[in-house]
């Protein structure tokens, strides 16, 4: 009894994060699958919608500062794929560079809402919105990437601001609390995620254009997800499966763009050798 216990204290739990990325990684293969592979792909797209808002959710809500490597050299590649596919038409640079540069941008982000709090923050949406139309030419998703990674940023603040010395411990709220701004982060986060939302489902309808009922359910998904960001911290998730579910729960959410990167690149290379598998 004494051995199970320390065992299962050992093992690494589930986190929030792991069922997120898990969620969005399943998605990323219906919608590549639907894109690549089938005629009629419509409703994989509706259900594909989902998926980036999570990555780039999280990436706003992470500390981490470093770019790693191979974000860089995944993304070239997953791009030059890309557009040798279209006969080297000019393609929008892959979503994992469009992650480097946004984890690169975040610590100037943050100091920015720190130091002038609803100034910067009103200043950055109306810059991303003033960028809308040209924006998905020269970056993957375009500026509605960067309004979710701001919504996971606000919401990042929101959570430290409830505790005295942030969920870490590093005194980031004694920080927030010098600037006398915490007080914000509840709105600010709400505006966030409701900005992000809407101009995500209004430009997917622009390069979708989804029937009714599609829109509708992609703005329904949407919704729920976002409620679902919300509520989103980063810790031990209250739902714990048994092992041999975890396990795999924790290989995706460490693997998440590694996998993403494999399974679109062997998608790109299958149709460029086996056309007649194309949609």
């Amino acid at each position: 009894m004494n051995q199970t216990t320390n065992l299962m204290r050992l093992t690494p739990g589930v986190d929030n994060s792991d069922w997120l990325k898990t969620f969005a990684i399943i998605l990323v293969v219906v919608d590549h699958t639907g894109f690549f592979f089938i005629d009629d792909a419509a409703w994989w797209s509706v259900f594909g919608r989902l998926a980036a808002p999570v990555f780039f959710f999280l990436l706003g809500y992470a500390r981490s500062r470093t770019v790693p490597l191979h974000w860089i050299w995944l993304g070239i590649i997953l791009t030059l794929l890309d557009s040798w596919n279209t006969d080297w038409e000019w393609v929008a640079p892959n979503i994992l560079l469009s992650l480097a540069f946004i984890r690169l941008s975040r610590p100037s982000i943050l100091g920015l809402l720190q130091r002038y709090g609803w100034v910067a923050f009103l200043v950055l949406v109306l810059g991303l919105l003033a960028v809308l139309p040209i924006a998905r030419d020269m970056v993957d998703f375009g500026a509605e990437g960067w309004l979710w990674a701001l919504f996971g940023l606000c919401q990042r603040m929101y959570v430290e601001s409830r505790s005295p010395a942030g969920l870490d411990g590093t005194g980031w709220n004694s920080e927030l609390s010098g600037q006398g701004i915490e007080r914000n982060w509840r709105v600010t986060r709400l505006l966030a995620c409701l900005i992000a939302a809407v101009v995500y489902v209004w430009q997917e309808q622009i390069e979708f254009l989804f029937s009714d009922i599609q829109l509708t359910v992609v703005a329904f998904g949407v919704g729920v997800l976002s409620l679902c960001l919300g509520v989103f911290t980063r810790g031990p998730s209250s739902i714990q499966p048994p092992e041999s579910i975890a396990r795999w729960l924790r290989f995706l959410g460490r693997h998440t763009l590694e996998i993403y990167a494999i399974q679109l690149a062997g998608s790109e290379l299958i149709i460029n050798f086996l056309p007649e598998l194309a949609a």
